[in-house]
């Protein structure tokens, strides 16, 4: 369907961003230099020490919690029993993130028109680079591309957009709609997302039968940054830095996690949970459903690509949604809230059997596995996420987060940090993942 300027009723919540840009508070920037990185079984953790584990940069896993840990508090957890069976993954985080900084940036140079060249995936890049390089493939296909002006992120920036489509631009298609970099510090999802979609443009470009194919039944509508604010923070000051950059009142911390805060079982009750309530924790939900300014204007473009039409195979909706994330290797389908049977989306087991043969395509490519099942199976529980929105409130017929590259902490990177030269890899591979799903979702 055609993106139309439905945001007008927004205009007041984002007005006071003007056309500059808030300033937020600012830190010293992290060097990260002597952290060290530990999983640590949950098993072993108690309640109250899991929580401190957490106020460090970390990542939930399944059965265990991915740390890191600053030098200054390595020898208290220690004494406190909490690493004595854990695994040291990375004995100095800040020298991936120097490693990292230090490739060599090239800017898949490109002639007025043309496509950018392939060595934009050696490396990864700043903010605006990004932006330019989404110029320039919308200028490489302006026949069949829209750049769409979503919203305002709460610093100002623009959260921009691209939208594809092949032959008489109808505007009645299914839609397949990507989201990524909702969480700041997950680099990898942009170039992915970039990759994927210079694929479909050079892909139907030069006729290729099968991306033709798609065009002729989807329309794209990809958003490479939900949370701008965030990755750029990433950028200049914390590169472990995973939340928006909004404030809130009554507390010194800073944003909310943009994927515990959609408008979808936001409040559901969990006994234990990726989710918090604290303002400072790393998965904060914000103070009410809905209410980051980022999730604002994305959700009314999600809720305007869903209304066009029942989701059938003839009709329009969202027929695919994809949030890209990193790291873990998983494909993530509802729920994530429950796992009562009674709950469970009815059409999981199509969900399941399209996730599989995504997962076996990668696995056929690059050897890399990836685990499939509802979030609340194969990861943790947790509410408000994007995934669960788009199927729940939306009706979207396959709806996933994908965790991308490494596995976890020492295959590929520190976990936090996946090498550049790991990023083509990680692209190629989802590449012929995402062309098996295409093909399997309309059928």
């Amino acid at each position: 369907m055609k993106f139309t300027a439905v945001l007008a009723f927004i205009t007041p919540v984002i007005a006071f961003t003007g056309t500059g840009r808030i300033k937020t508070p600012r830190d010293e920037k992290v060097s990260y230099h002597g952290y060290q990185v530990y999983r640590i079984s949950i098993a072993n953790a108690p309640s109250n020490q899991l929580a401190r584990l957490r106020s460090f940069p970390s990542i939930d896993l399944k059965d265990s919690v991915e740390v890191a840990i600053p030098p200054t508090e390595v020898e208290s957890l220690k004494s406190l029993g909490l690493l004595d069976d854990a695994q040291l993954l990375d004995d100095d985080l800040g020298r991936a993130i120097r490693a990292e900084s230090e490739a060599e940036k090239k800017p898949g140079l490109t002639k007025r028109g043309e496509l950018p060249d392939l060595s934009w995936f050696d490396s990864y890049h700043a903010y605006d680079d990004h932006v330019q390089y989404w110029r320039d493939l919308h200028a490489a296909f302006p026949d069949n591309s829209e750049w769409l002006d979503i919203g305002a992120s709460y610093e100002g920036r623009n959260i921009f957009g691209l939208r594809l489509w092949g032959g008489e631009d109808t505007g009645t298609k299914p839609v397949v709609l990507w989201h990524s970099t909702v969480h700041a510090r997950e680099w990898i999802t942009t170039m992915t997302v970039e990759y994927l979609t210079y694929q479909l443009i050079d892909g139907y470009k030069s006729g290729d039968q099968n991306v033709t194919a798609f065009f002729d039944a989807y329309d794209f509508y990809i958003v490479p940054f939900h949370n701008p604010d965030g990755f750029v923070y990433s950028q200049t000051t914390n590169r472990l830095w995973r939340k928006n950059r909004q404030p809130r009142s009554n507390t010194t911390c800073i944003g909310t996690d943009g994927n515990r805060n959609w408008n979808f079982q936001w409040d559901y009750p969990l006994e234990d949970g990726s989710v918090s309530a604290d303002p400072c924790g790393e998965t904060f939900r914000g103070l009410a459903p809905g209410d980051t300014t980022e999730n604002v204007v994305l959700s009314a473009l999600s809720r305007e690509l869903a209304s066009t039409a029942t989701n059938t195979t003839s009709g329009g909706g969202i027929r695919l949604f994809i949030d890209w994330h990193s790291y873990s290797q998983l494909i993530l389908l509802p729920w994530g809230f429950s796992c009562e049977p009674d709950v469970l989306p009815r059409n999981l087991q199509a969900q399941r059997d399209v996730g599989a043969g995504y997962a076996a395509t990668i696995a056929a490519t690059s050897g890399e596995g990836y685990e499939v099942g509802p979030s609340c199976e194969i990861l943790y529980y947790s509410t408000g996420s994007a995934r669960d929105f788009h199927h729940g409130a939306l009706n979207a017929t396959y709806s996933w987060s994908v965790e991308l590259r490494p596995k976890s902490g020492g295959s590929g990177g520190s976990g936090f940090i996946l090498a550049p030269e790991f990023i083509l890899p990680t692209a190629e591979e989802h590449w012929e993942g995402i062309k098996y799903v295409l093909g399997a979702v309309g059928k």
